[in-house]
Formats: structure tokens, sequence, C-alpha cells
């Protein structure tokens, strides 16, 4: 997250019962109660997101109390280096890049990329911010915030044809611009000729009148592109199930106001509604991840995703450690399609 930039937050809506992520699907409740958001890391030099309620938190005795750790569609390109016969064969078969991460430079990031099996990454930045990776992985840039918005010259030269908006502009510890900033500002992202993704709102991507909805608003009115939906989305709820069915509410009401293809671009298991952030245990992160990720994967105008890290330092929901062994959810992540 290049130059200490940040992370993210949103909201979920509602859940229903347990069910191993790899056994048969279970019917889905469309009528439980919403959940409010969640919450997020933030980067080095960032201060805390504001926590919200949330409906059902889950009970102490399935869970670990962390201390606050500091943090800030279409179709895409080729194969990792590293890809296994499988993979290369999705690629020929017409399938596009699907599973990324988001992530900051560290020790092994190029080892740790590897076993993620991830086609993508983003840093919060126009650059690679110092991140190695294999060949063949591709670097998506981000026009962070205003004060970044000279890195248009950087991101235009970044191989990829994707370039995605601002970060958190509903946050004042992230982006903090109002919508009329970011309209004013949104041609020189145009200009770069790429294919844009939204400002990745923190909160409430879906409701009528908020940040993200007067942006959208703004720029058809303006005449300008948005390509894509970009949306975060941690969850309070640390039962596998309930919290994928929340987040694939979240993502289905996003796209029925926009009807644009949405990359989810910052998602994990983290509760911010007690003050400092609370993890659910390695094994239920790790179940969450299978569950939500199975579901991303059959909703179809999901394009991308990126998980909220790779490196698990600064952040309890870290795929893989600073020597590139993977965390419990690193494993489960290995092992999800890389292409769609």
């Amino acid at each position: 997250m290049a130059v200490g930039l940040c992370a993210a937050s949103l909201v979920g809506l509602a859940g229903y019962a347990y069910f191993d992520s790899d056994s048969p699907e279970a019917e889905v409740s469309a009528e439980a109660p919403p959940s409010v958001r969640a919450g997020q890391e933030s980067s080095p030099a960032q201060q805390p997101k504001q926590a919200a309620t949330q409906t059902a938190a889950p009970s102490a005795a399935d869970t670990t109390v962390a201390p606050y750790s500091a943090m800030d569609v279409p179709e895409p390109v080729a194969k990792t280096a590293a890809a296994t016969p499988a993979q290369s064969a999705e690629t020929k078969a017409g399938k596009s890049c699907f599973k990324g991460v988001a992530t900051w430079a560290v020790a092994n990031s190029a080892k740790s990329m590897k076993k993620s099996t991830a086609c993508w990454f983003y840093t919060w930045g126009a650059d690679r911010a110092g991140v190695k990776a294999p060949k063949g992985v591709e670097f998506v840039p981000m026009i962070h915030r205003a004060a970044t918005i000279g890195d248009v010259a950087k991101a235009k030269k970044a191989k990829s044809k994707y370039l995605l908006g601002f970060n958190e502009p509903d946050l004042g510890a992230q982006a903090n611009m109002p919508v009329e900033q970011a309209l004013d500002l949104w041609p020189r992202l145009v200009s770069t000729g790429k294919t844009l993704g939204s400002p990745a709102v923190a909160t409430n991507g879906a409701t009528a009148g908020g940040w993200l909805d007067r942006f959208m608003k703004g720029a058809k009115s303006r005449g300008m592109p948005v390509h894509f939906v970009t949306l975060h989305w941690y969850g309070a709820d640390f039962r596998a199930q309930p919290a994928a069915t929340q987040l694939r509410d979240y993502l289905r009401a996003v796209h029925k106001r926009y009807n644009k293809p949405i990359w989810l671009t910052e998602f994990a298991l983290t509760d911010f509604t007690q003050g400092a952030p609370r993890y659910p245990s390695p094994k239920q992160q790790a179940a969450f991840l299978k569950a939500a990720t199975k579901m991303l994967a059959k909703e179809k105008y999901i394009k991308r995703y990126a998980w909220f890290a790779m490196p698990t330092t600064q952040s309890q929901t870290g795929l893989f450690r600073p020597d590139g062994t993977a965390t419990p959810a690193g494993t489960a992540f290995s092992t999800r399609p890389t292409y769609k």
C-alpha cells in the first residue's frame, strides 16, 4: 500500500445457517435483517476508521480480540508464469483473470504471490511500490486521493488496461473527498485512456443519495465514463455462510442500482464495532474465504476480487507470513480458481 496508503470497509446484508463451503449449497434467505457496516484496517500513518454497529455479533468464545494494527470489467491479461496446466487451459478456454490480492511491499512478496496463484494485484497507488511479483501477474494502478492526482502519468504507463479510482473518499482518514471534488478530478483519470473503476466507497454503496450514488449520477450528467464499480466489504459476523450471504446481498444491491460490473477490491472478516478491531480465528477466516469466493464465482457481474491482504504484517487477515508460509486463509486462497 505504497507510501502508507490504506484499506477499507463496508456493509453487508442478510445471512443464513452455516454450511461447509464445499458442501452442496443451501437455499439462501433473502429476508434476514441487514447488518450494519463492519469495518477495516488502515495503513501506517492512517487513523482507524470509525466503527459502526452490527446486528448479530459473534460470541467471544468463537473469536480472538486483537489490538488495532495499522495499514493504511472486464477481462484482462496473461496468466502467471507459475500457472498450472489447469490454469493454462482455463486461459485458453477464454476465461478472464479473476483472483487478486491487495498488498504492500514485504519480504518474499514474489514467493507469496506465486503460492497464492493470484493473477493480479494492486498497492493503493499508481506504481508497484516495491512489491515484487512473478512474471505475468498483472499490476493494476490506483489514484488514491486528490493529493496524488499527479500520478495519472505513472498510471497511464502501467501495462494494465485498468485504473482504480479514489480509495474510500467517504472517509476522513482515507481519500476524504467531497463528491464534487472527485467529479472535477475525474477527467484526469479519463485522460489515461484506461478502463475506469469507480471510487471505492467504504460504506453505503447501494444507498440512494449516498456518496457513490451522487458520484455515479454526477458522472453520468457530465458525460464521464465509469466502466465498473469498485467496492470494499468487511464482515463482523464470523459465521462463514451468513457472512458470505451478507456480502452477496450487498453486492447484488449495488449491481441492481448501477447495472455495472463490480470489482470487490478489499474484503475479509474484521469486527470494528467495539473500538479495537476484533478478528475471527484463523479457521473461521479460512472458512469465510472459501464460502465467499465460491459465491463470488457464481455472481456473473463480479469480474474481479482482491483479498485484504496478502501479507500478515500489520493485519491479522493476511494470507502469507513474512517467510512466505501460508496462513489457513492463505492455504484456502491458493486453491481458489484464478480465472473466471
